[in-house]
């Protein structure tokens, strides 16, 4: 269905159905615009992928302008202030070591043990995020600079499963022009 007179097209609505998202040591090398786009793209071996995430859990993101406008003495004139608060959320499924490590910044030993600090950790990373929407449309977003803000452990329960619903703050970039994140909209192939 094409768009009608005013732009209305339920064909273009972004349904997420399937994804995925890999995390990397940070100064991992991003994706080129080239690259990223393609149809075959395969993450680098240097992302680990967390797996699972709950069906409530997809990616959340979130940008928020942050400090007061700098105006100008002509009415109705202002610049932003070029500060901003960028989050993304996600609610991993599994819980294993990739996991584990990505949210606690640290390996287990070979005990499976590790000590947690509940401040958090300093670790910085690399995301890749891939989402696969029900008309075909593939929406992929980098981001160079992200760390663990929060982390929520769901409430234990019976035959339930356990997530972890993390928050990670994403910070401006060198790789990505001196901005928070990149973004490829990827469209379905057309045939002629």
């Amino acid at each position: 269905m094409a768009a009608d007179s005013f732009g209305n097209d339920v064909e273009a609505v972004g349904v997420p159905v399937t994804g995925h998202i890999g995390f990397a040591p940070f100064g991992t090398a991003v994706p080129t615009p080239v690259a990223g786009k393609a149809l075959d793209f395969v993450l680098p071996v240097d992302f680990k992928i967390p797996g699972l995430l709950t069906e409530d859990g997809g990616f959340e993101w979130t940008m928020e302008a942050d400090g007061d406008a700098i105006t100008f003495w002509q009415d109705g004139f202002s610049l932003p202030s070029g500060l901003a608060n960028v989050e993304l959320k996600v609610k991993f499924a599994q819980t294993d070591e990739t996991v584990r490590s990505i949210i606690r910044g640290k390996n287990a030993d070979a005990n499976g043990y590790m000590t947690i600090d509940g401040g958090g950790t300093s670790a910085r990373y690399v995301v890749f995020a891939e989402e696969i929407f029900k008309n075909g449309v593939i929406r992929r977003r980098v981001a160079a600079n992200i760390g663990v803000k929060s982390v929520k452990e769901d409430k234990s329960e019976r035959g339930k499963v356990l997530g972890y619903e993390v928050t990670f703050s994403v910070s401006r970039s060198p790789e990505l022009d001196n901005q928070h994140l990149g973004e490829w909209l990827i469209p379905l192939p057309t045939t002629p």
